[in-house]
């Protein structure tokens, strides 16, 4: 299992950050992660050649890898959505960064997945509520659709849970497909709490990853660990008060490891 620490965990109101890059960096070294999801509000396209160079050599000090980046805002249709992706696997090479995840109509991917592949990047897209790949059929559909090979699933159990699709038994059918493992947990919310989310008309908050009621983790891991998965684990943990931030952090990487050691 490689480990990642995604900078969602930081970021205040999708635009900004709670702590600075190198502080972001040397936490997630010091915690035992081995390399860091980057943000828009840590890195994008209009991020100079020198701040690009000086993000690496802060990644690198660390003893880190970038692990992903996601492309966002791009146009529906090319010439702007071309050249917006094409600035995006740009920064993917100035990072060293070999995974991209993006979404899209499913014919144009292919050819973007096709292209990727010179850059030594691949494509990939995450189970999301309210998206294509809320579903296990539509997932499957999407995939299919795209039919390239180098472009996968980042497996997220949280949205397929809270969507009550059976997380746990698409994990054989989904695994060849998969790129990385997303890790945010939620659980049914208390009365007298108020949720980070609503879906279905259940309300959700936001949970460490061994707390009761969240998705089942020592599971996921299992399957895939029996699979042959060792690959991408990445924590995207959101919803948490700036003060608790770090403490999480820390909290997920030990209750992983264990999971993962376990498995």
């Amino acid at each position: 299992m490689k480990l990642s620490l995604s900078g969602f965990l930081f970021e205040d109101n999708y635009s900004s950050q709670s702590i600075s890059f190198d502080e972001f960096c040397s936490l997630a070294r010091d915690a035992g992660y081995d390399g860091v999801e980057l943000r828009r509000t840590q890195v994008n396209p209009q991020t100079t050649t020198s701040q690009r160079r000086q993000i690496l050599h802060t990644v690198r000090k660390h003893g880190l890898v970038v692990t992903c980046i996601t492309a966002r805002g791009l146009a529906e249709q090319d010439p702007d959505r071309q050249s917006s992706f094409e600035s995006y696997l740009e920064l993917c090479a100035d990072l060293d960064c070999h995974l991209m995840k993006i979404g899209g109509n499913p014919s144009w991917l292919h050819h973007a997945a096709q292209q990727a592949e010179q850059y030594e990047v691949t494509l990939a897209i995450n189970n999301h509520v309210g998206a294509p790949t809320e579903t296990i059929a539509g997932t499957h559909q999407y995939l299919r659709e795209v039919n390239h090979p180098n472009f996968g699933l980042l497996y997220d159990a949280m949205h397929l849970s809270i969507s009550g699709e059976p997380y746990l038994e698409c994990i054989d059918d989904f695994y060849p497909y998969t790129r990385n493992i997303l890790i945010h947990s939620l659980r049914p919310a208390n009365d007298d709490e108020i949720p980070t989310m609503e879906h279905r008309g259940t309300k959700w908050v936001s949970a460490l990853p061994d707390e009761r009621g969240v998705q089942d983790w020592p599971a996921v891991f299992a399957r895939f660990k029996r699979l042959g998965y060792n690959g991408l684990v990445t924590v995207i943990e959101s919803g948490w008060a700036a003060h608790k931030r770090k403490q999480v952090a820390y909290h997920c990487a030990k209750v992983l490891q264990k999971f993962w050691e376990e498995a």
